[in-house]
This record gives C-alpha cells, sequence and structure tokens, in this order.
C-alpha cells in the first residue's frame, strides 16, 4: 500500500515538476538569468525522477543500461548547485554567470568520470577485485558517491543561508521598511530542503549498508518526496511574487568607498540629525537612503559612512530608532488616551505591527503594551502624589 502510493507521488512530482518550468517560462517576466536558473533545478529534478521511473517500473534495465543508469544518477550533483545560484540571482538583480560559475559543477564532472571508471572496471570481471582501484571504485562505489553528495548538499545550504544573511544586511543599509524584501519564507524553504535532504541521505544510507526494509524505504522515499514537491511549488510562486515586490539589491554597487574628511562626516552628522528632528522624514514607511540622501544633497555613499561612523548603525535601525522615540512619546501622550498601539504603527512610519514590535522591544527592552501601561501607572502615581500635597491658602482680601 505504501510503496504503491510512492509510486503515484512520484509519477505526480515528475509531472509536476516539468508543470512548474513550463509555467516559470511562460509566466515569468523580467530577470531571465533567475528563472532559467530555476527551470534548470526543476528540470534536473523532474529527469532525476523519469530516471528512477523508468528503472523502477523495468522500462530500462540495469543489467542492459549499466552506463546509462550511473551516468545519469550524477545529475544528483546538480542540484544543489543550481539552487544556489538561483537564490544568488533572486538577492542580486545583478548577478551574472561567469567562468567562475563554473567552479560549482567541477563536482558533477568528477562524479561522472567517477561513475565511468567505476562501471568499466564492473564490466571488466573480476580478475581485479582483490585491487586497491578495484575496491575504490565498485566495493566502495555507494559510500562515495553518497558521502560526497552529503557533503556538497551541507556545503551547499550553509552557502545559500550565508548568501541570505549578507542579502538581509545590505538590504538594512538602504532601506527603512525591509518586511516584504528581507526574503523570510525563503529562509522557512530551505529548512524544508535541508529536510528533504535528511530523508534522501537516509534511504542512501540504508542502500549502502545494504539494510533491507521495505516498508520504512518506502515511508523515506513517500515523504522525501512529499516534502519536495511542497517545496518546490512553494519556491516556484512565490519566487515569481518576490521579483513582481522587488527585483534585488545591486551585488556590486558603484561606490564602494567614501573619502570624506572627519570635519565632513562631523558636518554631515549635524546636518542630518537636525533634518530627522525637525522634517521627520521617518514617519515615511517607504524612506531609503538614496531618497535621503538627495533631500540632503549628500553622496548615498557618503550619508551611509556618516551613519555607520557616527551613530553605529545601519540605516535600517537608524530610522527605526527614530520611528520608536516617536511611537514612545505617542503612547506616554495621555491627552489622546484612547490611541491604540496598531494607530501609533502606522503614524510613526511602520508597516506592519510584527516589525514594530519588534524594533520596539530591541529598542526599549519591553513591548508596546508594557510600556504604555507602565507609562499611564507612571501618570496616576504622578497625579496621587499631587493630590496629597497641602495645598497654599489665598490670603485674605
Amino acid at each position: 500500500m505504501i510503496e504503491t502510493l510512492t509510486e503515484i507521488v512520484l509519477v505526480v512530482t515528475g509531472f509536476q515538476l516539468v508543470l512548474l518550468a513550463v509555467v516559470l517560462l511562460t509566466r515569468g517576466s523580467g530577470h531571465q538569468l533567475n528563472r532559467y536558473l530555476l527551470v534548470a533545478f526543476l528540470l534536473s529534478k523532474a529527469f532525476l525522477t523519469t530516471r528512477w521511473i523508468a528503472f523502477h517500473f523495468g522500462v530500462l534495465l540495469y543489467r542492459e543500461s549499466p552506463y546509462l543508469y550511473h551516468l545519469t544518477g550524477s545529475a544528483f550533483f546538480l542540484l544543489a548547485p543550481l539552487l544556489y545560484l538561483y537564490i544568488r540571482s533572486l538577492c542580486y538583480r545583478d548577478f551574472r554567470l561567469g567562468s567562475v560559475t563554473l567552479i560549482h559543477f567541477i563536482p558533477f564532472f568528477l562524479i561522472l568520470l567517477f561513475q565511468l571508471i567505476s562501471v568499466r572496471i564492473t564490466l571488466a570481471g573480476s580478475p581485479g577485485q582483490g585491487s586497491a582501484l578495484y575496491q575504490l571504485f565498485v566495493s566502495f562505489h555507494g559510500k562515495i558517491f553518497w558521502s560526497a553528495n552529503l557533503v556538497q548538499i551541507f556545503y551547499y545550504i550553509l552557502g545559500m543561508l550565508m548568501t541570505v544573511h549578507a542579502y538581509r544586511g545590505e538590504l538594512k543599509k538602504i532601506y527603512s521598511s525591509v518586511e516584504r524584501m528581507n526574503l523570510n519564507w525563503l529562509v522557512t524553504l530551505l529548512l524544508i530542503i535541508v529536510l528533504h535532504w535528511l530523508f534522501v541521505v537516509s534511504r542512501s544510507t540504508l542502500s549502502v549498508l545494504e539494510i533491507q526494509a521495505p516498508i520504512l524505504t518506502s515511508l523515506i522515499d513517500l515523504f522525501s518526496i512529499t516534502i519536495f514537491l511542497g517545496f518546490t511549488t512553494a519556491l516556484v510562486f512565490k519566487g515569481l511574487e518576490q521579483l513582481k515586490i522587488f527585483s534585488g539589491l545591486d551585488e556590486k554597487p558603484k561606490y564602494l568607498t567614501s573619502k570624506l574628511t572627519e570635519a565632513k562626516v562631523q558636518e554631515y552628522a549635524e546636518k542630518l540629525e537636525e533634518y530627522m528632528n525637525t522634517q521627520k522624514p521617518y514617519l515615511e514607511p517607504s524612506l531609503t537612503l538614496e531618497e535621503l540622501s538627495q533631500r540632503l544633497s549628500v553622496q548615498s555613499w557618503d550619508l551611509s559612512r556618516v551613519i555607520n561612523d557616527r551613530f553605529h548603525q545601519n540605516f535600517f535601525n537608524f530610522v527605526n530608532g527614530f520611528r520608536i522615540e516617536e511611537a514612545q512619546r505617542l503612547l506616554s501622550d495621555r491627552s489622546n488616551g484612547r490611541r491604540t498601539v496598531l494607530q501609533v504603527v502606522y503614524e510613526v512610519g511602520f508597516n506592519s505591527k510584527s516589525a514594530f514590535n519588534a524594533a520596539f522591544k530591541k529598542h526599549t527592552g519591553m513591548t508596546p503594551s508594557e510600556f504604555k501601561g507602565k507609562s499611564a501607572s507612571s501618570s496616576q502615581l504622578r497625579f496621587a502624589r499631587s493630590a496629597l500635597l497641602p495645598h497654599k491658602k489665598r490670603p485674605a482680601l
């Protein structure tokens, strides 16, 4: 029953992956490289799924096509690099493939060569069974193949998470609101694909150790492919949606350094602080470093240096600091006791309550509700104390 269900899900997944690739090619627009990398990732997995179906159902037989079986299996080493390159292209709009990119595909070609030699030695017969060459390419073939795949997966998962982390850091140097651009959804999906690959490795480990557990193997296959199906579907549609919202940062900005003197840094810092306090541009949710630099007639890379050197913050935290100060003032204002926390969120320039709560907690060490309650208690205490003070008698006329 479980094995039959697994087979059905695998067949459905193969068709689904091809369908998603077609959707990307027909519906996508804008960044072509971004779409082509994701299509290559989907079709590589679809190819491996088709390969499994063909050999599992006897359409192709291993004894008749050993070269085909082993050489096509090398495609496992294309998945992680293609997904990594797609994520880089999603984060950085100026990302391009170059000669350096080919480094990511060296493991694929090495495994392809390893597979070829392995089959040739196997087909050569038994005379060399005791040799070190035979042990390496035949006896330990499965262990080497899947161990190498596990190392590659770990390396690229780490690379993907580091890429998103670096992207988020750069994002906060330029934008004051990043909720729709920070790729939280992608981090969640990466954690899901880690779970998928853990199932793949577990399945491979059972094969290498020659453990016969058909029910367990079928369950692992079922969970693994179901997770991957959900992952790829979400990746395609969330990726398309993300490109409509934000096309990514420039990985290689035109200006990397600022040549301001210390005197100029101090002058611009005073000018910036005065502008923030008098004009309150932080109340605009979409405020960016570029927009603020234009209003101050300062180059954006110079303004970025001023914020980093003088205020020891990135642009995102710098602006949010002013927003939180304004929020504290509004929450402490007893003249409008009906003002809710949600009203304050949008009044001070935040786009979402969750982002406001996180920033408020970071800057004050308490939640907005706690601050509001504490502020109300302080006001009541001051009022009570004033009521207990003796009143001066008016002098007789």
